[in-house]
């Protein structure tokens, strides 16, 4: 009976209002500052997508500096390495998003898919519900002759159409920091500003 008690008790506090476990993940990170603030210009963006305005990281999965994710980049033009994992309250011990970057020699013919949003981004950009990628040259380092450096944003919760442009905001902003930092920002062409939804031509 006693074990029953204290088991009963162990999730439970004040007025019986019951503790969330959230696994050990601690939320104490902004959207400006989670990904070590790779994330700031799609700040809004990220709580808008999320529903949530704290977030957090472990110590198992650490985000890296930008500068040394370039390092990372630099060297390897094979594994696939997370530049950050994102915890968030309603989702933890879970995680609620990852977002990697890789080196591709081909990307996805932009229109191919009836589910996703196609963003202005050459030569690859789109957004479905769980998922956003990029593809964009970035002729540095590891990169094989003629490759792209990929960028991708998975979510684990349910999404809908509504937030494609929220999740190429995220990415977006995350892969600038990436190509700032492997010094071929002009090349991407991209820019801190979110690009601007893709229309097959007519």
């Amino acid at each position: 009976m006693s074990a029953l008690l204290l088991s009963a008790t162990a999730c439970t506090s004040g007025g019986g209002d019951e503790e969330v476990d959230h696994g050990g993940v601690v939320h104490d990170m902004s959207a400006d500052e989670v990904c070590r603030g790779t994330l700031a210009g799609g700040a809004d963006s990220l709580e808008a997508r999320s529903g949530e305005t704290e977030f957090g990281e472990i110590d198992t999965a650490p985000s890296y500096d930008p500068r040394d994710y370039a390092d990372v980049l630099m060297e390897n033009d094979v594994i696939t390495t997370n530049l950050c994992v994102i915890y968030t309250p309603s989702t933890s011990p879970r995680s609620f998003a990852s977002i990697t970057f890789s080196w591709v020699e081909r990307v996805p013919t932009p229109g191919a898919r009836p589910d996703a949003t196609y963003y202005d981004i050459t030569p690859y950009g789109s957004a479905s519900d769980q998922n956003a990628t990029m593809g964009v040259p970035c002729p540095v380092g590891a990169a094989p002759d003629d490759a792209f450096l990929q960028g991708e944003l998975a979510v684990q919760t349910p999404g809908s159409g509504s937030d494609h442009d929220d999740m190429i905001a995220i990415l977006n902003s995350a892969a600038h920091a990436v190509v700032e930092a492997l010094g071929c920002t002009e090349e991407s062409g991209l820019t801190p500003e979110p690009p601007a939804r893709w229309e097959a031509p007519a």
